[in-house]
C-alpha cells in the first residue's frame, strides 16, 4: 500500500490540517496544498506504467523535484516532523521505478541547498537524517499550486468557448466521484 497517501483517521479535514507539522496561514491554504500534492502524487502513480523507462536526467529531475516536494508535504500532513531519506526514496520509486539513488540524492541535495527542504537529525535515531519542508516555502508553494489551477481554469475556459453552466459543472464533479469510487 502507498505509505504516504494514507492520512491518519481524523474527525475532519480541518483537524488534519491543524495536526499537520506544516505551518499554514489558514485552513484554506492547508487544504489547497494537500489537494494539489495529492493530485500530483496520484498523477505520478497512475502514469508509472506508461512512462518511458529512460528519461533524460534533465527532464526527470523536474518531475523528480515536484514529486519530492509533494511526498514530503504528504508525510508532514500526516503529522510527522519530516521523512527519512530511505522512506522518501521508496516513495519516489513508487512513482519513478527506474530512479537511481545517485540521481535522487542529487535532486534532493539541490532542494536542501535552495532551502526548499530542511535537513535535520531524527530525534529518535540520531544516525538518520530527516527532511521537511521549510516553513518559508509554504507560502510560495501555495501560490505556485494556485497559479497552476488558475491557468488550468483559463485554459479550460478557452477550450470550451461558451464556458459551461452550473449543471454541467456538477455533472463533471459527479463523473469524477463515480470514477474515483467515492
Amino acid at each position: 500500500m502507498n505509505k504516504i497517501v494514507k492520512l491518519k483517521k481524523q474527525e475532519s479535514l480541518e483537524l488534519a490540517i491543524a495536526k499537520s507539522s506544516l505551518s499554514f496561514k489558514d485552513t484554506d491554504q492547508g487544504i489547497d496544498i494537500l489537494a494539489f500534492s495529492t493530485a500530483i502524487r496520484a498523477m505520478g502513480l497512475s502514469n508509472r506504467d506508461t512512462q518511458p523507462k529512460k528519461l533524460s536526467n534533465y527532464i526527470r529531475s523536474g518531475y523528480l523535484q515536484i514529486q519530492l516536494i509533494c511526498s514530503v508535504i504528504l508525510f508532514q500532513m500526516r503529522g510527522e516532523k519530516g521523512v527519512s531519506r530511505d522512506d522518501l526514496y521508496d516513495s519516489i520509486c513508487e512513482v519513478f521505478p527506474m530512479t537511481t539513488y545517485a540521481n535522487f540524492r542529487k535532486v534532493l541535495s539541490r532542494g536542501v541547498e535552495s532551502e526548499i527542504f530542511i535537513r535535520s537529525k531524527d530525534s529518535i535515531d540520531n544516525r538518520r537524517t530527516v527532511y521537511s519542508l521549510s516553513d518559508e516555502m509554504v507560502e510560495p508553494i501555495a501560490e505556485y499550486f494556485l497559479s497552476i489551477l488558475r491557468d488550468f481554469g483559463s485554459l479550460y475556459g478557452q477550450v470550451i468557448a461558451d464556458g459551461i453552466d452550473e449543471a454541467d459543472t456538477i455533472g463533471l464533479i459527479e463523473r469524477l466521484q463515480i470514477n474515483t469510487g467515492l
